[in-house]
């Protein structure tokens, strides 16, 4: 639904709406924005005129929002909020190119950050905006030109290309195995297992790879890598986790690896819709990671 013209509010209207429901008060309202009491009133009576309704009710000295005004405050706040964002964004980029990119945060964090810095060298003039995104999504109802993806190469009107097959490997912090030794995979069976709760199958499949039981173990289960990796290095438990975010960690020591990799039957993806397919910023950013995929 299309609305006319004349029934969309101005930003100084729903400025001086918002100001005044704060207040309960016109005057206070024009002291905030620096205008005058009768600028304030006559705003107020052209947003009431264009959306046919009473949002204050005035009485005494005073002026109380209706029911109807305490709904649309909300929105009102939204649509400045929205249009302050917008703004700040167009200052901020100016001539600048940009790229939206839907990531997983872990992977973003430990796996692209890491090796991004080589982009921006040669990208200057390009704005990478993140943004977090878990699951699968339409991209014709989100802003992102690309998407990072966990799990099989399907999505709706879109390519996959493979980044990384995924390793799965255990490990834990010195501090934890000073207190609970491993010297056989057999000990692991009397340690607490930290998990991904997304994953909750995933120890008890590589326990069933390894001949071990799982019977005895506790659990402590995560919704984010981050928070395992925290835990871990607190010395909460044991965690299975992919390789490569935590190659700095098993590089300084500060995690001990307790078995080889195991490579898993998911992988990451970089997801490209297909209108986005020809995008020169996308093949910019396509060509980079893939790039880091042969290594």
């Amino acid at each position: 639904m299309n609305l006319a013209k004349k029934t969309i509010p101005s930003i100084h209207n729903l400025q001086s709406f918002v100001c005044a429901a704060k207040h309960n008060s016109f005057t206070q309202a024009a002291l905030e924005l620096h205008l005058t009491q009768s600028a304030i009133s006559r705003q107020i009576k052209e947003l009431e005129s264009q959306l046919g309704l009473s949002l204050f009710s005035r009485v005494r000295q005073r002026v109380i929002l209706t029911d109807t005004g305490a709904r649309f405050l909300n929105d009102a706040i939204n649509i400045l909020r929205v249009t302050e964002e917008a703004v700040l964004k167009a200052l901020t980029l100016g001539e600048k190119r940009s790229l939206n990119i839907a990531a997983l945060p872990t992977f973003t964090d430990r796996w692209i950050i890491p090796k991004l810095q080589s982009f921006m060298q040669t990208n200057a003039d390009l704005a990478l905006n993140f943004t977090t995104s878990i699951k699968p999504f339409d991209f014709n109802d989100h802003a992102a030109d690309v998407a990072i993806h966990f799990g099989k190469p399907n999505w709706p009107n879109a390519s996959c290309y493979l980044i990384t097959k995924e390793q799965l490997i255990p490990v834990a912090s010195k501090y934890y195995l000073n207190r609970q030794p491993v010297v056989t995979l057999k000990d692991l069976q009397r340690c607490r297992l930290l998990q991904l709760s997304s994953r909750l199958g995933s120890w008890k499949q590589w326990f069933e790879q390894h001949h071990l039981d799982i019977t005895f173990n506790n659990h402590l289960s995560f919704d984010q890598f981050s928070m395992i990796i925290g835990a871990l290095k607190a010395g909460l438990g044991i965690a299975l986790l992919p390789k490569y975010f935590i190659d700095q960690e098993l590089t300084d020591g500060s995690l001990i690896a307790l078995a080889e990799p195991v490579e898993t039957t998911d992988s990451y993806y970089l997801v490209i819709p297909d209108t986005k397919a020809d995008n020169l910023q996308v093949g910019l950013f396509k060509d980079w990671i893939l790039s880091y995929s042969q290594q």
